[in-house]
């Protein structure tokens, strides 16, 4: 069974839950990479709430530059700048020192686009959980699949259509309610190779 799916940035728990149950996913590359979504950006918690991360990037043909062809702005200020949001975020975690070394390597790769960036996140988090997804691309652009068609869902929305919400200790900034539906980076920093329970 495979399943369709955008692109996603440090993608949402909300995301994983879905991707997992399939063992072999298309991502979208050929479609109009659409502004603000989670394909450059994710939420993580700081001591404010949460926190959006944004990835610039370059348009190589305006507004209908395809997503295979989205670059990552070769301004380096914002790797510094994610680097730095997410250790002040998670360095009391109690699997930062374990994970954090492998997610800065991340952000400060020279991927020159936003799908291999991507790709190699999404890659890097389905190993760190133990699950085996097979992520190919799609060769061209259909306006609708007949089923299994999650390219317009809202990832990154507190509670999106299907999310399981199961809590987790969480870092504590003098906040009482969970925060659910956070980057993979919370649930990774938080509980380790144990937040695969949270994705089946």
């Amino acid at each position: 069974m495979q399943g369709i799916f955008p692109t996603a940035y440090f993608g949402s728990i909300a995301y994983f839950q879905e991707l997992v149950r399939f063992t072999e996913i298309s991502i979208e590359v050929k479609d109009h990479f659409p502004k603000q979504t989670f394909r450059n950006r994710c939420s993580i918690l700081s001591p404010q709430g949460s926190l959006r991360l944004t990835v610039p990037v370059e348009k190589t043909g305006g507004s209908k530059t395809p997503t295979e062809s989205i670059l990552v702005s070769g301004n380096q200020d914002w790797r510094r700048n994610h680097w730095r949001a997410i250790m002040s975020a998670y360095a009391s975690a109690p699997y930062f020192d374990h994970y954090g070394m492998d997610i800065r390597r991340l952000i400060e790769s020279d991927y020159p686009s936003l799908i291999a960036l991507n790709t190699e996140i999404t890659h890097y988090f389905l190993a760190a959980f133990g699950f085996e997804v097979n992520i190919g691309f799609t060769d061209a652009f259909l306006a609708d699949y007949l089923t299994n068609d999650f390219r317009s869902k809202e990832y990154d929305s507190e509670f999106p259509e299907g999310f399981t919400n199961i809590p987790y200790k969480q870092v504590y900034f003098g906040r009482e309610a969970f925060v659910p539906n956070q980057s993979v980076l919370d649930l990774l920093f938080c509980e380790g190779p144990m937040g695969r329970k949270q994705l089946l």
